[in-house]
């Protein structure tokens, strides 16, 4: 498997201090500008082994003026917490946004959220006297971007990517945008712009990762691509923006179920297990719950299950199950900076199983994340401001935020636990891009 727990527990636990990006120049010279826009682009589940699935010719363009590299994610590898970590530059361990977990509070499973407990560069941004937009980034929509706010605009066309790149390339043109029924005309162009696209997670779970269709959505997705950087071409900010390309997780495919296997080895140590889906309450008799979202199972022990001596046996039944991949302890889960609030174990399904309801028809394959092993996403970074054809060294989504903040000489979010890829935004054997 790509991704190993040890090598991924090692690289996340290596972060750096903040360093400070000062005015620089290349190794002949030449000063290496910084931008005065950025534009970041988030392709929701794009898996780094989808990249030379198609040709990405707007894409090959922007590495080559930068660089591509594997950044890993923060742990659940699920949309909202993941993608609030890029948004804060924090660890879920900090900002709060959990998924899917039981909350022992209220009884009940809770599925995805909004909830932040960090500052948003969004938020940072505005307190800093800078503008922004959101084209359906949606962890800063009321966290620094809100409906019908000129300098601080959220917008949500919804639809295909080619929706939201209309929308953010009216945006750059100053032209007016449906902004929750009302037309908004930004007084400038912004100083950072996120435009978020789902098509290739849509895919991804509806198809699996390995689907014919996928390489053609690719094609149309770079197509965008190439859209929305041909806007900045035309409004003529292109020489002066830095671009950022990343997602949120990779996809790993599935087929059937091992929810029975997983009941049955824990019931067999005389527990009362129970799959708890997102929004109800376990029984009262149940002392372990496990709450699915296909690629994990997250648990929480209770009574006779949460003694030292019931984990132990609980972990080992399922580490001998042949379709489990690996079970994370609350040691794991602190190495990993997870939320507290993933409870005692999170066990991983060996693919093709999951902790779905049932098999899937003869034939037929589905995709699915949460797990270590969509953990690593690619990280495009290019254009002003950025080395042409350095690559950072072990970036992560949480340096994003913090990224962006240099770029524009802010500081980074005040819960910020990433670091600005220092390295890649400018030291003296920077060759600027073209």
């Amino acid at each position: 498997m790509r991704k190993s727990l040890l090598g991924i527990i090692a690289a996340l636990a290596a972060l750096t201090a903040f360093v400070a990006v000062p005015p620089s120049t290349s190794a002949d010279g030449v000063r290496v500008p910084h931008p005065k826009h950025v534009v970041l682009i988030d392709w929701d589940g794009f898996d780094p082994d989808y990249i030379g699935q198609a040709p990405m010719p707007h894409l090959d363009a922007l590495i080559n003026r930068g660089s591509l590299s594997i950044a890993r994610g923060t742990y659940k590898t699920i949309s909202n917490p993941s993608r609030a970590s890029m948004s804060t530059g924090a660890y879920p361990e900090t900002h709060g946004n959990v998924a899917y977990v039981y909350d022992p509070q209220t009884n009940r499973v809770q599925g995805q959220s909004r909830f932040l407990a960090a500052e948003t560069i969004a938020q940072r941004l505005a307190a800093e006297g800078r503008t922004f937009a959101s084209v359906q980034w949606y962890m800063v929509q009321n966290f620094g971007a809100t409906y019908g706010d000129q300098e601080h605009l959220y917008v949500q066309p919804g639809g295909s990517c080619a929706a939201r790149v209309d929308a953010a390339s009216a945006i750059l043109h100053r032209q007016p945008v449906d902004s929750n029924g009302a037309p908004v005309t930004v007084p400038k162009i912004p100083d950072f712009l996120a435009v978020y696209c789902s098509d290739v997670d849509s895919l991804g779970h509806n198809e699996g990762p390995n689907s014919p269709n996928l390489p053609p959505l690719l094609t149309e997705m770079d197509r965008q691509l190439g859209r929305l950087v041909q806007a900045t071409k035309d409004v003529g900010i292109y020489g002066e923006t830095a671009f950022i390309l990343t997602s949120d997780h990779g996809m790993t495919e599935w087929t059937r179920t091992l929810q029975p296997q997983v009941l049955q080895a824990i019931a067999e140590l005389g527990h009362q297990p129970e799959i708890v889906p997102s929004g109800t309450s376990p029984r009262p008799e149940t002392d372990v719950i496990i709450v699915p979202f296909i690629r994990t199972g997250t648990v929480a022990l209770r009574g006779a299950a949460a003694t030292d001596e019931a984990r132990t046996a609980i972990v080992q039944a399922l580490q001998a199950l042949p379709e489990v991949e690996r079970v994370l302890d609350r040691d794991d889960l602190r190495a990993l900076h997870a939320s507290e609030k993933e409870g005692d174990l999170v066990i991983e399904a060996k693919p093709p199983w999951a902790f779905a309801t049932g098999d899937l028809p003869e034939g037929k394959e589905q995709g699915s994340h949460a797990s270590l092993a969509e953990i690593e996403v690619p990280l495009v970074v290019s254009g002003t401001g950025f080395c042409r054809q350095v690559a950072p060294r072990s970036p992560e989504l949480v340096d994003i935020a913090p990224t962006i903040a240099a770029l524009l000489g802010t500081e980074p979010p005040a819960q910020a636990q990433g670091r600005p890829l220092s390295e890649v935004l400018g030291p003296p054997t920077c060759r600027p891009a073209p």
